[in-house]
């Protein structure tokens, strides 16, 4: 258990890393890779303003925000220009301020665009990435290309380096936190032992009170004859074994190891304990149904899928309403198999099911005894789905509530 809680603290841990650095990287890409293409288009539209050329020392275009170009980044920024008539012709290619591509290129590409008919958009030419935008005007579409192999090449290294090292950081983490997960997690441990070992000294101090107590009402039946405080008592010694009982399951459970899987043919275990149930229903004054598939495989464990059964079958005969009906189907589902088990509930239509999963939890504040349940049940139910791998669930619909397994 303690190997297991370590793994677990140290990958809550990392994850929870893992997502502070995304949440951190992912906005900063978008950031600078907005600003990057707003720059850009806006070098664009200077150049087609000027005909395919910096404005030089002439007033620059105003920019909103942090976006700006000074005088001396069109110097700094490589670029190249094509005119081309309606007919497709070259009326002039400016190439002046680029090496990578000559004059013959730069008017193949912007014809190339012409007839594909893209006014702006991104284009490789060799090793270099160009950004481009066109504009038609007196008979004549003016094409202006910027090489942003660079500063696309800047923007990668810098996310590359911005992975690579959360990634180093993430791993030194894991690496850190897992040396010191056991001192970490020692005190929960601890505290887990000591509840557990309480549950099992507690349950062990007051069996034998409680058998002295059962002896003694038994002599005081024999030599007086029984009476209704004589069975009160009988009651309640049998309402603490039962608790005693369940306590011990679920300190239990919490100490095994995880279970082992197998096929088990799952119909005949829900038809055994459908039947054992069925009479003490129909003793209580209600109906009982059951529709169970034949020859129902499912991965699991015998000895769990019977006290599955057990727990839910129990908790509707205990819980129905008087005059109302148990429900009990089983039937495959996929590769696995659906267990519901159904109740009539009139109450339950304002009810948190989600609490009915909690330790001690009853629907009943009140916890009148005549249910005879301690709200434990459906907590050790919850726990054998979890050793299996199933699912459980609880729905309420038209006065009455369902508990559902799926198996796989």
């Amino acid at each position: 258990m303690l190997g297991k809680l370590r793994v677990q603290f140290v990958l809550a841990a990392t994850l929870a890393l893992l997502m502070a650095f995304i949440l951190v990287m992912v906005p900063v890409y978008f950031i600078v890779s907005n600003s990057f293409s707003a720059q850009i288009e806006l070098i664009l539209d200077m150049l087609l303003d000027n005909e395919g050329d910096m404005p030089g020392h002439r007033a620059l275009p105003a920019a909103g925000g942090l976006i700006r170009i000074t005088t001396e980044q069109q110097y700094e920024t490589r670029y190249f220009s094509v005119k081309l008539r309606e007919s497709g012709a070259v009326a002039e290619v400016n190439t002046r301020e680029i090496m990578t591509v000559d004059q013959k290129a730069a008017a193949d590409l912007a014809k190339e665009l012409l007839r594909s008919g893209k006014a702006s958009g991104r284009y490789q030419y060799g090793e270099s990435i160009f950004l481009y935008k066109s504009r038609y005007e007196n008979g004549e579409r003016l094409y202006v290309f910027v090489d942003c192999t660079s500063r696309l090449w800047i923007i990668e290294q810098v996310m590359t380096s911005l992975i690579t090292a959360s990634l180093i950081i993430l791993l030194v983490f894991s690496l850190t936190l897992g040396a010191l997960s056991s001192k970490i997690v020692e005190p929960f441990i601890e505290n887990s032992e000591r509840q557990k070992r309480f549950i099992t000294n507690a349950s062990h101090e007051l069996k034998t009170p409680l058998a002295i107590i059962s002896a003694n009402n038994e002599m005081v039946e024999l030599e007086n004859g029984g009476s209704k405080w004589t069975d009160s008592t009988m009651r309640q010694v049998k309402r603490l074994n039962s608790l005693i009982s369940e306590l011990v399951t679920l300190s239990k459970l919490d100490e095994k190891d995880e279970i082992v899987l197998s096929n088990v043919e799952a119909s005949s275990i829900v038809k055994e304990q459908a039947e054992a149930f069925e009479q003490v229903v129909l003793q209580q004054g209600k109906s009982f149904e059951k529709d169970i598939a034949e020859d129902v495989v499912i991965k699991a464990e015998s000895r769990s899928v019977q006290e599955l059964c057990s727990i839910l079958l129990d908790n509707s005969a205990k819980y129905c309403d008087d005059g109302g009906i148990v429900k009990v189907e089983f039937s495959s589902k996929g590769k696995g198999a659906r267990l519901a088990v159904t109740n009539s509930y009139a109450a339950g239509a304002n009810v948190d099911y989600r609490r009915f999963f909690d330790r001690f939890y009853r629907e009943d504040e009140s916890h009148n005894s005549k249910k005879g349940g301690f709200g434990i049940g459906l907590s050790i139910a919850q726990e054998i789905v979890r050793r299996l791998g199933a699912k459980i669930q609880v729905s309420y619909k038209s006065g009455e509530i369902t508990f559902i397994i799926l198996f796989r």
